[in-house]
């Protein structure tokens, strides 16, 4: 009989979130920025969209928790495709230096990069517009203290400000802002020379910007080295097999050169020839698994000498696309 009573509480309190999520305040989104047909999207258009759900555990970096939810939406790629990226700037015709700078009503700003949404699987990325509470099954109150379940429990019923940014693979839901009102696609590179005719060499790379020390790598023996087996298969050209690449990991370098917490950071790395591609803080720093993006100076036990001698390799992109060889200089910016 208790059981049944419990039951019946649980699916209350998940309508209650359900109810008061759903009727949250939605203010209209604003797509602009590098796109081709700038949107303004409704609720009411938002809806339309053919939609995703994704389960999210809302734990922030400094151990807060804020409940744990079922979030139904469009996916941001989805909205992205239809505004129509399209550079302004043609000097690069590649996509990779892009990144989004996603806006709530309250001044919050996040970015994105392009590669995270277009070289992964990015259903788990999406615009929420509502939510269902995942209730624990079992009370709380046989193993803990009032004071300290309580909280925890009370965020199952907080109103939730849509549309809300929900990055589900995300480690740590910091970038999962509320109530957002504008989605800007942004080209952080824009000055940034090419020269396809320059020798793709590359001797030592700097680490600029907003940092606290700028540095000048030239040896990487001095950080601890990952391995990573990784398959190369470009847009372009294809599957290239499959390779060993052993290096630090690019959080690593970063943190040396005294990165800043900004989850408005972009960090853009480039080559000689301006080559570059563009990576958020978020995807380096917010993941719960190991880093899987290193500064690769070995392949398959070689050191890389063709093209340069150290290689940007983020290994969970599905293209290779983003790889940067010959590394030559890593900016990190802010798009606040």
């Amino acid at each position: 009989m208790k059981k049944t009573y419990f039951l019946v509480f649980t699916l209350m309190i998940a309508c209650f979130a359900t109810f008061v999520s759903t009727h949250a305040s939605s203010p209209e989104i604003q797509i602009t920025g590098e796109v081709a047909s700038p949107l303004s999207l409704s609720p009411e258009d938002l809806a339309r969209f053919q939609s995703v759900r994704v389960q999210l555990n809302e734990v922030m970096e400094n151990g807060t928790y804020r409940g744990t939810f079922y979030y139904q939406g469009v996916p941001l790629k989805t909205l992205l495709d239809t505004a129509s990226i399209q550079k302004k700037e043609m000097t690069f015709n590649k996509n990779n230096d892009l990144a989004i700078r996603v806006r709530s009503r309250n001044g919050n700003t996040v970015a994105l990069s392009w590669g995270e949404l277009y070289y992964r699987n990015s259903n788990d990325i999406l615009i929420a517009t509502s939510a269902v509470s995942i209730m624990p099954h079992k009370s709380c109150a046989s193993c803990h203290e009032p004071e300290e379940y309580e909280p925890q429990m009370s965020q199952f019923e907080r109103a939730i400000g849509f549309p809300k940014l929900v990055l589900a693979d995300d480690g740590y839901a910091d970038r999962c802002i509320e109530n957002v009102v504008s989605i800007e696609v942004v080209d952080p590179s824009h000055g940034l020379p090419v020269n396809r005719s320059a020798e793709l060499s590359s001797h030592a790379f700097r680490i600029t910007g907003a940092v606290e020390k700028e540095i000048t790598v030239t040896d990487l023996s001095a950080y601890p080295s990952e391995k990573l087996e990784t398959v190369h298969c470009g847009e372009g050209r294809g599957f290239h097999g499959v390779s060993d690449f052993s290096g630090p990991t690019f959080p690593a370098l970063l943190n040396a050169a005294g990165i800043e917490r900004d989850l408005a950071g972009i960090v853009l790395v480039s080559a000689p020839d301006g080559y570059r591609s563009a990576f958020s803080y978020g995807e380096l720093f917010l993941k719960r698994s190991p880093p899987a993006t290193i500064m690769a100076d070995m392949e398959n036990g070689n050191p890389i000498k063709e093209g340069g001698r150290f290689m940007l390799v983020p290994s969970e992109d599905l293209m290779a696309d983003r790889w940067v060889k010959s590394v030559e200089k890593i900016e990190v910016l802010t798009l606040k």
